[in-house]
């Protein structure tokens, strides 16, 4: 039997905490899979390092040309094989099996368009671009013949649960949230927390971004943005429903009343290994469940008042593309000011219940005036936070 070729890789984001997760898995099977591309937005260092590692044909780093950084330069001048491109999209065009998608915020969209515009399969773990953008993406997946995979647990167990299932007859989808670092703290005790109280998540470790949503629960909100980007669902078909454990990650539910789940270990080397083999399974990506050791598994409603981000989220949802993306790019800028001290806790919702309320008729729009409500959208934020 003809040994099957290795399958090449582009990680954009590479020195993130998802980034970092694939290039883990890959070494796992470095027998299967070859990193082609790497990029990187602040860790020079990190990046140096990967590209030492795993040497790729090309790379990405946005604080000026290699030229202007000395000591990332200097490392790479025996490496000639090694270029270093002027943008995402750049690399995102550059030849390779998979592109991953891990970078932060909407910095991401047009790698993601140019990936598929090349017919090429997208595994995507970023949520604003999915979010902003999701109905263009899946058009241009059509159209182009490329993939769209999910790298959230949550989407990836709902891509796993309608693999050879006629989608017709599913009646909603479920998503499943931990809670959060808050998810036990008196309501009233809200206003005192700090942002290092905010990244104390009891069951994952992720970036610092995604920690703070997953407290305030406006990270869910935007999972279901992209739940029906991605499946194409309306908002009133997407539930949301709390489980401390984290194990089973999302579920389906079908007009017949009968349900499917994907169940694990929290660990998302699930989702990352079934987006790079797909389409078949991983191997070992994570410790088999011991469900006697489980024990119970609990499900809730999701209480409004301590999460009133995901309140905010869902009428987004519901009010259509424009408020989805104000609303996701008004939370980056409030949680990068609630993580820098200069606005507390309880004025993330509160900015966001005003941007929505400011950007709820824009509609759906057009991809190329995405950047522009996204830039709108934050001044408004900052103007109503103020310098501090």
């Amino acid at each position: 039997m003809l040994k099957e070729a290795m399958k090449t890789v582009t990680i954009l984001g590479s020195t993130g905490s998802v980034g970092r997760q694939v290039l883990a898995a890959i070494d796992r099977h470095r027998d299967m899979f070859k990193v082609v591309g790497l990029s990187a937005y602040r860790n020079e260092e990190l990046l140096r390092e990967q590209i030492n590692k795993y040497s790729p044909d090309n790379y990405y780093f946005p604080s000026g040309a290699v030229e202007e950084q000395s000591s990332l330069f200097d490392f790479l001048e025996d490496k000639k094989y090694t270029k270093c491109l002027s943008s995402l999209e750049e690399l995102a065009e550059m030849p390779a099996d998979i592109v991953v998608l891990a970078v932060n915020g909407i910095a991401g969209l047009w790698a993601a368009v140019a990936t598929l515009k090349r017919g090429g399969t997208l595994a995507i773990a970023n949520k604003e671009t999915i979010v902003a953008a999701g109905r263009h993406l899946k058009a241009l997946e059509k159209k182009y013949g490329g993939l769209i995979l999910p790298l959230d647990t949550e989407h990836s167990a709902i891509f796993s649960c309608l693999r050879g299932e006629d989608k017709r007859e599913v009646r909603k989808l479920i998503l499943t949230a931990s809670g959060g670092a808050f998810r036990d703290l008196p309501i009233s005790e809200l206003e005192k927390v700090k942002p290092e109280d905010a990244l104390m998540h009891p069951v994952w470790k992720m970036g610092k971004k995604i920690t703070v949503d997953c407290a305030t629960l406006f990270n869910k909100g935007l999972e279901v943005m992209e739940a029906m980007r991605l499946f194409d669902m309306d908002a009133d078909s997407i539930d949301v429903v709390m489980h401390r454990q984290s194990v089973v990650h999302s579920l389906v539910e079908f007009k017949d009343g009968g349900m499917k789940a994907l169940l694990s270990e929290p660990d998302m080397g699930l989702s990352i290994e079934s987006a790079l083999f797909y389409p078949a399974h991983g191997r070992d990506a994570v410790s088999p469940l011991d469900l006697a050791k489980v024990g119970t598994l609990t499900f809730s409603a999701p209480d409004m008042q301590r999460y009133p981000c995901l309140d905010i989220a869902l009428r987004a949802a519901r009010a259509g593309e424009g408020a989805c993306i104000a609303t996701s790019a008004a939370d980056e800028v409030l949680v990068e000011e609630f993580l820098k001290g200069k606005i507390s806790y309880h004025e993330i919702p509160h900015a966001l219940g005003k941007v929505l309320n400011k950007f709820s008729s824009v509609g759906d729009v057009e991809l190329e005036d995405i950047l522009r409500i996204d830039e709108s959208a934050r001044k408004y934020t900052y103007s109503m936070i103020g310098a501090r």
